[in-house]
């Protein structure tokens, strides 16, 4: 099946003003946000450059950016620049108000982009998680923190440049920047919540369940626009209240994140009928953990996690995978040097895990068996049902026969 790179080649040559915005412009976007355009797009609202123009300089510095080799994703978020640069659909799109920020003793990965279509429609696409250690730990921060560093930016960040901007806006973004952009959405001043056209989470993490009650979240939810693919881990961790579509991806398992994975046709995506089991069972077992855990419980245990990862010294997963063997003997020093009442609790907790997903397997199991046993029940009575009635049938037809003779 094809992809967003398929979809360019498709319908690249058709403007905006002849097919207008759809849910895979949306995805494209989402993606593009996740590229390095410092010293590139302009960091204000007052200047923009095109997205070609863009391209061409991105081209010259892609030597200075960080490799991701190890991420077959990021490295062909490039590839999807390239395609959409060389298209009439989006070459002449305009970029303005980059912004990034990554803070390490904040624990902030932030990062956002404007593409403006035409001058009264824009999409604001909010960067997911990057292949920075910090933003991931921010990912884990969600279970237990009302509120992490980078989407406070966000609700920063879209409060100061919609006031700048006319008309209208999309938010999106894929994995944590759907979840951002939500988030900013949620916490947008009136004015500009009612400005807002749509929200897209393409695979984004949800909320606690205080956000999802929240009367800001109720405000926007018919503007909420949620995609995950069929065996979708990450779009459905913590709370969603919104409906969500099921898209189809040519991956399996986790790694059906990957936009890239994503099947399209035409101008919308491939749906499936629902997630599939094994994603059902993963994600009822991950919430079911979690209500176990204290909101204290659930920070001690993702703190000492990462302060085991980042005792390696490495911002990145690349620099983790280039250093296999010295990050996993750094990382088993600072376990064996972690004070016995935190190795206790991060036992326990890996324990409870791991028990309720054995008892959630169970539960399956049973539940399977009884349908399999309800069936069979059924498929046996129709037997019968169908047995009696030639029976039945048979006996009519020999009292026929009889009363004629």
């Amino acid at each position: 099946m094809q992809n967003i790179l398929d979809y360019i080649d498709w319908r690249g040559d058709i403007s905006f003003e002849i097919n207008g915005f759809n849910e895979v412009d949306n995805l494209i976007m989402s993606v593009l946000s996740y590229l390095e355009f410092d010293n590139i797009v302009p960091k204000d609202s007052e200047h923009s450059i095109s997205l070609s123009k863009a391209a061409e300089l991105f081209r010259k510095t892609a030597d200075k950016n960080p490799s991701v080799d190890h991420n077959k994703f990021l490295k062909l978020v490039p590839e999807l620049l390239e395609k959409a640069a060389c298209s009439s659909r989006y070459s002449d799109i305009q970029l303005s108000c980059y912004e990034k920020q990554t803070d390490y003793e904040q624990s902030k990965q932030f990062s956002a982009v404007v593409f403006s279509i035409n001058k009264n429609l824009h999409f604001i696409s909010f960067r997911g998680t990057d292949d920075t250690i910090i933003g991931w730990q921010e990912d884990f921060q969600m279970s237990f923190m009302d509120e992490v560093q980078a989407q406070k930016q966000a609700v920063i960040y879209i409060n100061r440049i919609c006031l700048k901007l006319p008309g209208k806006f999309y938010f999106g973004g894929h994995s944590k920047g759907g979840n951002l952009a939500v988030y900013a959405a949620v916490h947008a001043d009136e004015g500009i919540q009612g400005r807002i056209i749509g929200v897209f989470n393409n695979d984004g993490p949800g909320f606690l369940t205080n956000i999802i009650q929240s009367n800001g979240y109720q405000s926007i939810i018919t503007k909420i626009i949620t995609f995950v693919p069929k065996s979708s881990v990450i779009g459905m961790l913590l709370e969603h209240q919104e409906e969500y579509r099921v898209v189809s991806s040519n991956e399996t398992g986790i790694m059906q994140h990957d936009a890239f994975s994503w099947e399209v046709k035409g101008t919308q995506f491939v749906y499936e009928d629902g997630l599939t089991k094994n994603s059902l069972l993963l994600n009822n077992t991950l919430r079911v953990w979690l209500s176990q855990l204290s909101i204290d419980e659930r920070s001690q245990f993702v703190n000492a996690i990462f302060d085991i990862i980042q005792a390696t010294g490495a911002k990145t997963f690349g620099e983790l995978t280039k250093e296999k063997l010295n990050a996993a003997d750094a990382m088993i020093k600072t376990y064996k040097n972690t004070d016995e009442l935190t190795k206790l609790h991060m036992k326990k907790t890996i324990e409870m895990f791991f028990a309720e997903g054995h008892k959630t397997i169970r539960s399956t199991i049973n539940d399977d068996f009884e349908l399999m046993l309800e069936k069979s029940k059924m498929i046996k009575q129709s037997i019968v049902k169908k047995a009696d009635f030639k029976k039945n049938e048979l006996k009519r037809n020999i009292k026929d026969r009889i009363d004629r003779h």
